[in-house]
């Protein structure tokens, strides 16, 4: 396998403006997707993001603003269990073809098209690590997909969210050039005033895949179901879906309202926010409800721990003690007090480490560093 010589092309567009290629598995809606959309909004002027899905999803498309210069293509790719060079002369020609400032690579699903840039184009690369599916943690992870990370992505600035990939990055992938950049999201966005109702709503936002474990929210929900003041709203979509309305049982007080682009409007009708996760990172999704004045019930997973507040610390509780869970869902659903205490102290945390405009100001950090190379 030879490697062709490096693809030159100006910086900028024609107006100047920096061009990145994102080339997502699926630009369905998740934790990625927002992140980006995040990113778009604050970067504004002087950028031009152009999208690539390799499943053809761009339902995700809503949450970016209409102003964003911002389009999206389609890649047909292959799907093999090992890799492609199909799907890899497919991408050189796709990347050659954008010519962008720099590549941006999302997850394994992504690896093909990091493949396909080392061959040919050669473009400034950063490739985004963001978690796992099903059947992989950071403690038990593919050794296949271990040993791909550390041989495709040698010569890739990855970036990660979480302390933990952080340190699977360098010490189970070998990655040389790893730095970790906290999500960030408009915190005065998810500002809101809850009026006092006659249920305690325990919401959660996510995509209803296997590894967000919502049947372990539900079973709680359940037990600590003891009169009708309660109800649980699960708001997203996926795989997941009927399986989880069969769970629910036809209890008309345990809603799936699909999903929203709008977010904040969901968080403002909770009381508390949920997390029943077997795997997480650095979920944007707490981050939004702690920025909208929740107390949150979590597993312990990922850096959930560290992102709370202290006041909120008791209540995420250790990954299988699932009556550890419940007592802390019961606990809050209690106490409109306690809930609003640790809500308060959420918000502070979150404006304080998790604002878009840091977050922005550290990609605009790498993107310079990447490109003086």
């Amino acid at each position: 396998m030879t490697e062709s010589a490096p693809h030159t092309h100006k910086q900028g567009d024609d107006r100047g403006n920096l061009k990145l290629l994102h080339v997502f598995p699926s630009f369905a809606f998740g934790g990625q997707q927002a992140r980006l959309a995040t990113l778009i909004d604050g970067l504004g002027e002087g950028y031009n993001h152009h999208i690539v899905t390799l499943d053809g999803d761009i339902s995700a498309k809503a949450m970016i603003s209409d102003q964003a210069q911002v389009n999206f293509a389609h890649f047909a790719m292959k799907k093999n269990s090992a890799i492609s060079f199909s799907n890899i002369r497919g991408l050189m020609n796709a990347i050659r073809t954008a010519n962008p400032d720099i590549l941006c690579t999302y997850n394994w699903g992504s690896i093909e098209a990091v493949i396909a840039n080392r061959m040919g184009p050669k473009i400034p690369c950063l490739h985004f690590e963001d978690g796992f599916g099903p059947g992989e943690t950071i403690e038990n992870q593919s050794q296949k997909r271990i040993l791909g990370r550390r041989f495709f992505l040698r010569n890739s600035w990855v970036i990660v969210p979480s302390h933990g990939l952080e340190k699977a990055a360098r010490e189970k992938w070998k990655i040389k050039k790893v730095t970790r950049v906290e999500n960030g999201i408009e915190i005065d966005r998810f500002t809101s005033t809850r009026a006092p109702g006659d249920f305690v709503t325990i919401g959660s936002v996510g995509s209803l895949r296997p590894e967000k474990n919502y049947r372990r929210l539900i079973a709680a929900f359940k037990k600590i179901e003891t009169s009708g003041e309660k109800r649980l709203v699960i708001v997203g979509v996926g795989p997941e879906h009927n399986a989880l309305c069969e769970a629910a049982g036809g209890d008309n007080k345990i809603t799936f309202p699909g999903q929203t682009p709008v977010p904040e409007k969901e968080f403002a009708k909770f009381d508390i926010f949920a997390l029943s996760s077997d795997t997480e990172q650095a979920p944007i999704s707490l981050m939004e409800a702690m920025a909208a004045a929740l107390p949150v019930v979590s597993t312990n997973v990922g850096d959930i721990l560290e992102m709370v507040s202290n006041e909120n610390q008791p209540y995420i509780t250790p990954l299988g003690d699932d009556d550890a869970y419940c007592e802390a869902l019961a606990t809050l659903c209690g106490s409109p007090a306690l809930r609003q205490k640790i809500g308060e102290a959420n918000r502070k945390k979150a404006a304080r480490l998790f604002s878009q405009e840091r977050m922005v100001n550290q990609y605009k950090e790498i993107f310079s560093k990447l490109l003086n190379n």
